[in-house]
């Protein structure tokens, strides 16, 4: 307990900022969820992003200190290494999903679902950045695949996290939704 407290002491005053920022918005975007607030809803996936950021640097903190001390730090630059892989994942997939047939198909259906009209009444918007992942297969009988989509739906009754799974079928050239949560 003590090393840790030693080390978040070491810590410049950005790395210290990034760490309670991201804190306080994902602290913020659960609360705002729990108890329908409908305002920046964007605070939770900001918030993880920027408590990486944090996280980046107290792993290279720790990386400096521990090179001063002439002690491994093979640990520490793995940490670096899949938070670094993580976020070019995740900012491909966010420049990447809303581009994609599947994500239009996922659009339309929300857009026009009277269920979730009833739920959150008439779409504003959508949060500005979705998760998820898109298979695609081809081969010699054509093109299949599936999808998840995680959406916000920003509607002028009250703001919704849904979950939207697709489907693409060998012998229809669109994509289908098979299941909503």
């Amino acid at each position: 307990m003590n090393k840790i407290i030693e080390i978040l002491k070491n810590l410049n005053k950005f790395t210290k900022t990034l760490l309670i920022t991201g804190i306080v918005l994902i602290l913020y975007g659960n609360i705002s969820r729990i108890i329908d607030i409908y305002f920046f809803w964007e605070s939770k996936s900001i918030g993880w992003n920027i408590l990486f950021i944090g996280i980046i640097g107290l792993l290279l903190s720790l990386i400096k200190q521990k090179k001063i001390e002439k002690k491994k730090r093979i640990f520490e630059n793995i940490g670096v290494g899949i938070i670094v892989f993580g976020f070019i994942t995740q900012t491909i997939l966010m420049i990447v999903i809303p581009f994609t047939d599947a994500y239009s198909k996922a659009k339309y259906f929300i857009k026009t679902d009277s269920t979730i009209k009833k739920t959150v009444g008439k779409i504003n918007g959508f949060g500005l950045m979705p998760t998820g992942g898109i298979q695609m297969v081809s081969d010699s009988s054509g093109e299949y695949g599936n999808a998840t989509i995680n959406l916000t739906i920003k509607g002028d009754k009250k703001f919704k996290d849904i979950t939207i799974y697709l489907e693409k079928y060998i012998d229809n050239p669109n994509w289908e939704v098979v299941g909503l949560e």
